[in-house]
Protein backbone atom coordinates (compact mmCIF):
# COMPACT_ATOMS: atom_id res chain seq x y z
CA UNK A 1 0.00 0.00 0.00
CA UNK A 2 1.05 3.54 -0.57
CA UNK A 3 3.02 5.13 2.30
CA UNK A 4 0.14 6.87 4.64
CA UNK A 5 2.59 9.05 6.25
CA UNK A 6 4.05 10.86 2.77
CA UNK A 7 0.17 11.50 1.35
CA UNK A 8 -0.87 15.40 2.56
CA UNK A 9 2.68 16.60 1.59
CA UNK A 10 2.87 14.53 -1.57
CA UNK A 11 -0.53 15.79 -2.82
CA UNK A 12 0.05 19.53 -1.68
CA UNK A 13 3.01 19.91 -3.77
CA UNK A 14 1.44 18.47 -6.98
CA UNK A 15 -2.08 20.70 -6.39
CA UNK A 16 0.05 23.98 -6.03
CA UNK A 17 0.21 24.04 -9.65
CA UNK A 18 -3.65 24.05 -9.82
CA UNK A 19 -4.18 26.97 -7.60
CA UNK A 20 -2.35 29.18 -9.48
CA UNK A 21 -3.37 32.28 -11.74
CA UNK A 22 -6.77 32.11 -9.74
CA UNK A 23 -7.29 28.12 -10.20
CA UNK A 24 -6.80 28.95 -14.12
CA UNK A 25 -3.41 27.28 -14.28
CA UNK A 26 -1.16 27.80 -17.10
CA UNK A 27 0.08 26.71 -20.57
CA UNK A 28 3.54 24.35 -19.86
CA UNK A 29 5.27 23.86 -23.23
CA UNK A 30 2.80 25.62 -24.90
CA UNK A 31 -0.25 22.84 -24.30
CA UNK A 32 -3.10 23.24 -21.73
CA UNK A 33 -2.09 19.26 -20.51
CA UNK A 34 0.65 17.38 -19.31
CA UNK A 35 0.79 13.87 -19.60
CA UNK A 36 2.97 10.75 -18.58
CA UNK A 37 3.03 6.94 -20.02
CA UNK A 38 2.77 4.49 -17.51
CA UNK A 39 3.99 0.84 -17.35
CA UNK A 40 0.27 -0.01 -16.68
CA UNK A 41 -1.64 0.40 -19.59
CA UNK A 42 -4.44 2.43 -17.16
CA UNK A 43 -5.22 6.28 -17.48
CA UNK A 44 -6.22 8.93 -14.84
CA UNK A 45 -7.68 12.19 -16.68
CA UNK A 46 -8.40 15.09 -14.68
CA UNK A 47 -9.66 17.84 -16.50
CA UNK A 48 -11.23 19.68 -14.69
CA UNK A 49 -8.13 19.74 -12.37
CA UNK A 50 -8.11 23.83 -13.12
CA UNK A 51 -11.16 26.13 -13.95
CA UNK A 52 -13.39 25.63 -17.23
CA UNK A 53 -15.81 27.93 -18.99
CA UNK A 54 -18.98 26.63 -19.98
CA UNK A 55 -22.03 28.09 -21.52
CA UNK A 56 -20.72 31.80 -20.75
CA UNK A 57 -19.50 31.14 -17.73
CA UNK A 58 -16.51 30.24 -15.78
CA UNK A 59 -17.22 27.15 -13.50
CA UNK A 60 -14.99 25.95 -10.55
CA UNK A 61 -12.27 23.82 -10.66
CA UNK A 62 -12.60 20.27 -9.27
CA UNK A 63 -9.93 20.36 -6.19
CA UNK A 64 -7.44 18.08 -5.79
CA UNK A 65 -8.34 16.14 -8.61
CA UNK A 66 -5.24 16.74 -11.20
CA UNK A 67 -2.84 16.13 -7.92
CA UNK A 68 -4.86 12.58 -7.11
CA UNK A 69 -4.65 11.81 -10.88
CA UNK A 70 -1.07 12.43 -10.85
CA UNK A 71 -0.18 10.86 -7.69
CA UNK A 72 -1.77 8.01 -8.41
CA UNK A 73 -0.57 7.21 -11.57
CA UNK A 74 3.09 8.12 -10.13
CA UNK A 75 2.53 5.53 -7.25
CA UNK A 76 1.21 2.59 -9.55
CA UNK A 77 3.22 3.04 -12.55
CA UNK A 78 0.46 4.23 -14.67
CA UNK A 79 -0.69 6.88 -16.65
CA UNK A 80 -2.09 10.42 -16.84
CA UNK A 81 -3.54 13.30 -18.85
CA UNK A 82 -4.53 16.42 -16.82
CA UNK A 83 -5.34 19.72 -17.73
CA UNK A 84 -3.54 22.81 -16.48
CA UNK A 85 -4.79 25.48 -18.08
CA UNK A 86 -7.91 26.94 -18.41
CA UNK A 87 -8.17 28.11 -21.88
CA UNK A 88 -11.97 28.90 -21.89
CA UNK A 89 -13.44 25.70 -23.04
CA UNK A 90 -14.58 22.46 -21.28
CA UNK A 91 -13.49 19.49 -22.87
CA UNK A 92 -16.40 17.17 -21.25
CA UNK A 93 -19.10 19.27 -22.62
CA UNK A 94 -21.72 18.78 -23.92
CA UNK A 95 -23.08 16.12 -21.46
CA UNK A 96 -25.52 13.54 -22.16
CA UNK A 97 -24.61 12.53 -25.91
CA UNK A 98 -22.11 11.52 -27.83
CA UNK A 99 -20.72 14.07 -30.43
CA UNK A 100 -19.73 12.45 -34.03
CA UNK A 101 -17.10 15.06 -34.14
CA UNK A 102 -14.85 16.72 -31.74
CA UNK A 103 -12.58 19.70 -32.06
CA UNK A 104 -11.54 20.29 -28.56
CA UNK A 105 -7.71 19.90 -28.53
CA UNK A 106 -7.78 18.14 -25.01
CA UNK A 107 -9.50 15.57 -25.89
CA UNK A 108 -8.25 15.31 -29.12
CA UNK A 109 -5.03 14.79 -27.79
CA UNK A 110 -6.41 12.10 -25.16
CA UNK A 111 -7.68 10.06 -27.54
CA UNK A 112 -4.15 10.11 -29.52
CA UNK A 113 -2.70 9.53 -26.24
CA UNK A 114 -5.04 6.41 -25.69
CA UNK A 115 -4.27 4.82 -29.34
CA UNK A 116 -0.37 5.46 -29.25
CA UNK A 117 0.21 4.03 -25.65
CA UNK A 118 -2.55 1.19 -25.94
CA UNK A 119 -4.51 2.47 -23.02
CA UNK A 120 -6.85 -0.47 -21.40
CA UNK A 121 -8.71 1.81 -19.17
CA UNK A 122 -9.44 5.60 -19.07
CA UNK A 123 -10.60 6.42 -16.04
CA UNK A 124 -11.80 10.32 -15.73
CA UNK A 125 -11.86 11.79 -12.09
CA UNK A 126 -13.85 14.87 -11.30
CA UNK A 127 -15.61 16.08 -8.07
CA UNK A 128 -19.29 16.41 -7.02
CA UNK A 129 -20.94 18.22 -3.93
CA UNK A 130 -20.89 16.59 -0.73
CA UNK A 131 -25.04 16.97 -1.25
CA UNK A 132 -24.89 13.96 -3.50
CA UNK A 133 -26.65 11.28 -2.40
CA UNK A 134 -23.32 9.00 -2.70
CA UNK A 135 -19.79 8.65 -1.63
CA UNK A 136 -18.47 8.09 -5.04
CA UNK A 137 -20.38 7.38 -8.43
CA UNK A 138 -19.26 5.15 -11.55
CA UNK A 139 -20.95 6.87 -14.54
CA UNK A 140 -20.52 4.14 -17.60
CA UNK A 141 -23.47 4.01 -19.27
CA UNK A 142 -24.92 0.63 -18.27
CA UNK A 143 -21.51 -0.49 -18.78
CA UNK A 144 -21.40 0.58 -22.40
CA UNK A 145 -18.97 2.40 -22.38
CA UNK A 146 -16.66 -0.38 -19.74
CA UNK A 147 -16.46 -3.87 -19.19
CA UNK A 148 -18.66 -5.03 -16.47
CA UNK A 149 -15.93 -7.03 -14.85
CA UNK A 150 -13.95 -3.78 -14.49
CA UNK A 151 -16.20 -1.56 -13.12
CA UNK A 152 -17.21 -4.57 -10.54
CA UNK A 153 -13.21 -4.71 -9.71
CA UNK A 154 -13.89 -0.94 -8.64
CA UNK A 155 -16.99 -1.54 -6.85
CA UNK A 156 -15.85 -4.54 -5.16
CA UNK A 157 -12.71 -2.35 -3.82
CA UNK A 158 -14.70 0.77 -2.66
CA UNK A 159 -17.25 -1.31 -1.02
CA UNK A 160 -14.66 -2.96 1.11
CA UNK A 161 -13.74 0.41 2.54
CA UNK A 162 -17.28 1.37 3.13
CA UNK A 163 -17.83 4.60 0.51
CA UNK A 164 -21.13 4.45 -0.63
CA UNK A 165 -21.04 4.27 -4.46
CA UNK A 166 -23.80 3.83 -7.62
CA UNK A 167 -23.38 3.47 -11.07
CA UNK A 168 -24.08 7.06 -12.03
CA UNK A 169 -27.79 7.54 -11.63
CA UNK A 170 -27.62 11.63 -10.41
CA UNK A 171 -25.17 12.22 -14.47
CA UNK A 172 -25.23 12.49 -17.69
CA UNK A 173 -21.93 11.51 -18.64
CA UNK A 174 -19.22 14.31 -19.78
CA UNK A 175 -17.93 13.98 -23.26
CA UNK A 176 -14.51 12.77 -22.32
CA UNK A 177 -15.28 9.28 -21.07
CA UNK A 178 -18.08 8.95 -24.14
CA UNK A 179 -15.60 9.79 -26.59
CA UNK A 180 -12.75 7.43 -25.02
CA UNK A 181 -15.27 4.48 -25.08
CA UNK A 182 -15.28 4.67 -29.05
CA UNK A 183 -11.63 3.14 -28.35
CA UNK A 184 -10.70 1.76 -25.39
CA UNK A 185 -13.14 0.84 -21.57
CA UNK A 186 -13.52 4.20 -20.48
CA UNK A 187 -15.51 5.42 -17.09
CA UNK A 188 -16.43 8.65 -15.18
CA UNK A 189 -15.47 8.74 -11.37
CA UNK A 190 -17.34 11.36 -9.28
CA UNK A 191 -15.96 12.19 -5.81
CA UNK A 192 -17.60 14.07 -2.80
CA UNK A 193 -15.49 17.36 -1.93
CA UNK A 194 -15.23 15.65 1.86
CA UNK A 195 -13.12 13.06 0.40
CA UNK A 196 -11.12 15.32 -1.53
CA UNK A 197 -9.11 17.03 1.21
CA UNK A 198 -6.00 17.57 2.80
CA UNK A 199 -7.67 18.26 5.94
CA UNK A 200 -6.53 16.37 9.07
CA UNK A 201 -10.19 15.42 10.64
CA UNK A 202 -10.99 14.39 7.10
CA UNK A 203 -7.84 12.43 5.91
CA UNK A 204 -8.93 8.88 7.10
CA UNK A 205 -11.63 9.22 3.85
CA UNK A 206 -8.83 10.33 1.53
CA UNK A 207 -6.61 7.52 2.55
CA UNK A 208 -9.59 5.20 2.14
CA UNK A 209 -10.23 6.75 -1.64
CA UNK A 210 -6.38 6.15 -3.02
CA UNK A 211 -6.25 2.65 -1.24
CA UNK A 212 -9.40 1.82 -3.20
CA UNK A 213 -8.04 3.50 -6.11
CA UNK A 214 -4.38 1.82 -6.19
CA UNK A 215 -5.97 -1.79 -5.38
CA UNK A 216 -8.57 -1.50 -8.52
CA UNK A 217 -5.36 -0.14 -10.78
CA UNK A 218 -3.59 -3.23 -9.79
CA UNK A 219 -6.61 -5.60 -10.15
CA UNK A 220 -7.33 -4.20 -13.66
CA UNK A 221 -4.40 -4.83 -14.96
CA UNK A 222 -3.82 -8.18 -13.77
CA UNK A 223 -7.30 -8.60 -15.33
CA UNK A 224 -6.02 -7.08 -18.63
CA UNK A 225 -3.32 -9.51 -18.70
CA UNK A 226 -5.28 -12.50 -18.16
CA UNK A 227 -7.34 -11.21 -21.19
CA UNK A 228 -4.41 -10.42 -22.77
CA UNK A 229 -3.23 -14.35 -22.50
CA UNK A 230 -6.51 -15.73 -23.88
CA UNK A 231 -6.09 -13.40 -26.91
CA UNK A 232 -2.99 -15.14 -27.44
CA UNK A 233 -3.59 -18.54 -26.97
CA UNK A 234 -6.53 -18.72 -28.97
CA UNK A 235 -4.50 -16.92 -31.95
CA UNK A 236 -2.89 -20.41 -31.70
CA UNK A 237 -5.54 -22.34 -31.80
Amino acid sequence: MINANTIVSELRNLNYQFLLNNKNGFRIDNKNYISKAGKIPILLSAPHAVKQYRESQVKPSDYLTGALAIYLAEKCNCSYFVRVFNDNDDPNYPLGTTLLKIENNYLKALKNFIKEYNQFLMVDIHGCVNSKNCDCSFWHDNYNTCKSDVIKIFENNFNCYNFIIDNGTEYLGGQITRQCALITNSFQIEIKRKIRTLKQDNYYLLKAFIDSMEKSIYETYDYSMRLEKVRRDRKWI
